[in-house]
């Protein structure tokens, strides 16, 4: 799993505190350490290791609390994305329904404040990128990037109507058209009321196969065969809108970010088999 159970969290307590201390000392990112927001977000963490532990937030109305969780997304987001840092762990602060998005089980008992939980993913492994030279440890390493940056790019579309972007950088080149494409995409739809979550939805993807067609110093090539199925239902009219469903090859370009590789561009042809709606909605009748 990529973000940390909670019994992992308390494995790691020591490790995680010292992370979390050093994090709220950079001048950089917390200007102001009594400002409301770092005070949230250190009672969001203690919740971690003390679920029934009281805090001046227990009373907080939910848009104070989606007001400080939104000014905190932005801070962690710009200093994640700074060149030059080299950070351990990152922290995700999402609401308590998403929580399957992430891996969770929806029955898990994740400690939250205020409807939010303080994720943690551990992230030191990234840092270890293997070189062109181990060619079979960078091939893996290469399906590791495409596999996840899959996963979060379809969690991007299953957490609308909320637009979660964080994740994609981790994966994604931050300067190249894939993820530009992606944002676009849950833009478009975020405005459309668009959502793949709702009951019943059927939508999912995997990748079927996988083979590394060029690697370079700047510049490797990727091809997969992947199925996607994106049923959207629209929450304006309440009913199904526009479905998307395609197997077909999709070709990767992936290039170095601050000695990392991440998905720079994604080439995949244009849908053949969405539906028209009229016929969607006669058939689900």
């Amino acid at each position: 799993m990529e973000y940390l159970e909670i019994r992992e969290i308390l494995s790691l307590r020591e490790d995680i505190e010292g992370f979390f201390s050093t994090l709220l000392s950079a001048k950089v990112l917390v200007a102001k350490p009594k400002a409301a927001q770092w005070r949230f977000l250190r009672c969001c963490f203690d919740r971690l290791f003390m679920p029934g532990g009281a805090t001046e937030f227990d009373m907080i109305s939910k848009p104070r609390s989606a007001q400080l969780k939104f000014e905190l997304e932005n801070k962690l987001k710009w200093f994640y994305l700074s060149p030059g840092k080299s950070l351990k762990y990152a922290l995700s602060m999402i609401h308590k329904s998403r929580l399957s998005i992430y891996g969770f089980d929806q029955n898990e008992n994740y400690p939250d404040l205020a409807g939010y939980c303080l994720l943690i993913r551990k992230i030191n492994e990234d840092a270890s990128c293997p070189q062109p030279d181990d060619i079979p440890e960078l091939k893996s390493y290469l399906e590791r990037v495409v596999i996840e940056g899959a996963d979060a790019e379809f969690r991007a579309y299953s957490s609308l109507p909320e637009i979660r972007e964080e994740e994609l950088y981790t994966w994604f080149h931050p300067q190249g058209p894939a993820i530009k494409e992606i944002l676009l995409i849950l833009h478009r739809h975020s405005i459309k009321g668009r959502v793949i979550n709702n009951p019943f939805n059927p939508s999912s993807k995997r990748i079927i196969r996988f083979k590394v067609d060029r690697i370079g110093k700047e510049e490797c090539l990727v091809r997969t065969t992947e199925y996607w199925y994106l049923r959207w239902w629209n929450t304006h009219q309440q009913d199904w809108d526009y479905p998307y469903r395609e197997t077909n090859i999709q070709k990767y370009v992936l290039k170095k970010h601050d000695g990392k590789w991440k998905i720079f561009q994604n080439l995949r042809p244009a849908p053949r088999t969405s539906a028209p709606l009229r016929q969607l909605k006669s058939s689900s009748q």
